[in-house]
């Protein structure tokens, strides 16, 4: 049986697991447990190679890999407190676990597993860039049939129909864009690779204004940025960095005079930030109803300053805030904390958003020491969604949030004594 666990098939059945719960990220809306099953098999693969050849294979990775799970346990911990303390619903805590458990598995399976050849984390990449412009097609062709009700939807802080969701959609696109980008300049793809990628991402770059999620054109232009600058600090690419930025700001002016969708968003972004003192715009307009969940986070916040109220109980607290505070917002309107930070901080206080911040950005600090650009990359657009969103926690969120951090993460070899590495240099 053991036999099966050879090296070489270890890696081609987890590369296949990761193919799984990228797929499994587009098509969750129809085969929900899809994602599951590719965490399950590549925990299991991970698992079967570890018994197989008596050895924890990424040993030497324990810290960095070992972070996330810190936080997983900091959910378990946690709950179980106010579960007894705090008469939380245990229900509601096993719902959590199972709903952060990519948090405890996928960082144990890149521990398990033998370390892959660059060309099969480049193929996760590419994949990724593939389901990203499938799905960008289908969506810009339902645009086409229904534009006049979508552009209008927009003025409204709606935003066309995606798969997935349009917010985590859009933070996928960005690292699209930015890894296609890495794997270009680096020449890390093969030559026949090279113009489709290229031709990909220069559409999915136009999608994303045609898309005009404000989170999503952040992310990547604060990722492309921060690559910008990386290759000006490179004599080779310099050449062609005036060229780029010039093309990058003509395509994105041209879609702003083309965009109807583009056009509408800024109008609405606008026209809502005037309604910030008018509660009751929170119950149709998004950035105010997101300005209100920030203050009735901050007054969770101050009542339990230390440990927090604890995620189990801060739906809880947040309908109760908001029926006493601001009773002009509709029930189906409440907002939990629409920013990662002051989520953590309302539920588990200031000592469990210490601990998260410490557990979550170690493995980005180890990258800025070994400078692997696409892992920095990776981290920026993820840490911006945190500021409008509490990406991870929903099922797709935790692991937009997490694999994609440790795809970039792991390390990897070269089947090619010239061939750039993409992590690690």
């Amino acid at each position: 049986m053991w036999t099966f666990f050879s090296e070489a098939r270890v890696r081609r059945l987890s590369v296949f697991f990761g193919i799984v719960i990228i797929a499994g990220i587009f098509l969750s809306a129809f085969i929900r447990i899809l994602p599951s099953i590719g965490i399950a098999g590549l925990f299991l693969t991970g698992v079967g190679y570890s018994l197989a050849h008596k050895r924890i294979a990424q040993r030497a990775q324990w810290p960095v890999l070992g972070s996330f799970i810190l936080i997983y346990l900091l959910h378990a911990a946690t709950g179980i407190w106010a579960c007894f303390f705090r008469n939380g619903s245990g229900e509601l805590l096993l719902q959590d676990l199972v709903l952060q458990l990519p948090l405890l598995l996928l960082p144990l399976s890149f521990l398990l597993l033998p370390t892959w050849h660059e060309q099969q984390r480049i193929t996760l990449w590419v994949v990724l860039i593939g389901c990203c412009l499938l799905s960008a097609l289908g969506s810009t062709v339902n645009y086409f049939i229904h534009y006049e009700q979508i552009d209008q939807g927009y003025v409204r802080s709606q935003v066309m129909p995606t798969v997935p969701d349009y917010i985590r959609f859009s933070l996928l696109i960005s690292m699209s864009v930015l890894a296609g980008a890495m794997l270009l300049f680096q020449k890390a793809l093969p030559a026949g690779w090279r113009w489709p990628v290229a031709g990909a991402i220069v559409l999915l770059f136009i999608f994303q204004h045609l898309l005009a999620v404000r989170s999503g054109l952040l992310t990547m232009y604060a990722g492309g940025v921060l690559l910008l600058g990386w290759l000006g600090w490179q004599p080779k690419h310099r050449k062609t960095l005036l060229l780029l930025i010039t093309s990058l700001a003509v395509v994105a002016g041209i879609c702003l005079q083309v965009f109807p969708t583009l056009q509408n968003r800024v109008v609405n972004t606008r026209y809502d930030t005037e309604l910030l003192n008018f509660t009751d715009a929170a119950n149709n307009h998004s950035i105010t109803a997101r300005f209100y969940s920030y203050k009735v986070a901050w007054i969770i916040i101050s009542e339990y300053p230390i440990a927090g109220v604890s995620k189990i109980k801060l739906d809880e607290a947040v309908a109760e805030q908001y029926g006493y505070m601001y009773p002009e917002i509709e029930v189906a309107h409440y907002l939990l904390p629409h920013n990662q930070f002051l989520y953590n901080l309302a539920a588990y206080g200031i000592v469990g958003l210490l601990f998260f911040l410490i557990a979550f950005y170690y493995p980005l600090w180890v990258g800025l020491r070994t400078k692997n650009v696409l892992l920095i990359l990776i981290y920026t657009i993820v840490s911006i969604s945190f500021l409008v969103e509490y990406t991870l926690e929903t099922q797709i969120g935790v692991l937009t949030g997490i694999f994609f951090i440790l795809l970039a993460l792991i390390p990897t070899t070269s089947s090619r004594p010239t061939a750039t590495r993409l992590a690690q240099r």
